[in-house]
Order: C-alpha cells, then structure tokens, then sequence
C-alpha cells in the first residue's frame, strides 16, 4: 500500500531553523573558537534536574563538529536524554543535526512506509529538536562553578 500524501521538505523553514540555531548555540557557548567544551545544569520539573556538555569535536576552517549530551544523576529507564552531533558551518552561521542517537546521515525526506520507520520529516523535526532544547537550556540553564566576585 502507497501513500499518496508526498511530504514537501519547507526549505526556508528549516534553513531558518538551522539558523537560528546557530544563534543560540553561540548564546550558550560564546567561547565556541577558543574553547573545547562548556558544561551547565538545567532545571527539569524534578528536582535534580540535569547536566548538559557541550564538546568541540573537530574544528575545519568553515566548519565544527560539536556534541551535546544531556544526562541526570537519576537516570530513569522510561526517561532518557538522547545525544546529538551537529555540524556548524561558519561561513554561512548555521547549524543541523548529523547524528541523533545511533542515526546519521539524515535524508530530507522519506516515502512512507519505510524500513526504519522515519516520519517524512524527520530531518526537519530533529533540527526544531535540537532547537527547543537549545532554547530551553537558555531560559533555564545554571552555572555549575559558584561566581567569583571582585
């Protein structure tokens, strides 16, 4: 059976998308070209809330691999914080998605039905993933080294 419904990717949309998480990564990480990583806590609605990483694993001329891992003391087995790959390309100040978990190499649509059981829009989704997240970590994240004042 075929579906006759045929996704249409919304490239402004999700370059924009990609955009602007290029934005608030830089807002999150503003020592991105000199340093290797950053790390901070965010508020969850529990009480222990959780521990993101942000980590520099390659830098080019144009572009940087980077990951980041969110992870919580009290892991749960219902609950669980996936990691992501980005690539940020610098000449253009943009930033997608190339690994989520163990997937990569996301297509910018797929025919349904398929073997991996993707949306159509999985790219799509992924990168507005990646930028409620970043979003969040923004209006909830903490230092986790106390603040020396002079």
């Amino acid at each position: 059976m075929t579906n006759r419904y045929i996704y249409i990717p919304d490239l402004v949309a999700d370059m924009a998308e990609c955009d602007a998480n290029y934005i608030r990564l830089r807002q999150l990480f503003p020592g991105m070209d000199s340093e290797d990583d950053i790390e901070f806590g965010i508020r969850t609605r529990t009480e222990e809330g959780a521990t993101v990483v942000i980590n520099i694993k390659e830098r080019c001329p144009f572009t940087t691999m980077v990951a980041v891992t969110v992870s919580s003391e009290n892991e749960k087995p219902i609950i669980k914080w996936p990691s992501l790959e980005l690539r940020i390309y610098h000449d253009v100040n943009s930033a997608e998605v190339v690994r989520f978990e163990r997937h990569r190499n996301f297509r910018f649509r797929y025919p349904t039905p398929n073997e991996h059981m993707f949306q159509p829009d999985e790219k799509s989704q992924i990168n507005k993933y990646l930028g409620e997240l970043l979003t969040y970590c923004i209006e909830h994240g903490y230092s986790l080294e106390p603040l020396e004042f002079s």
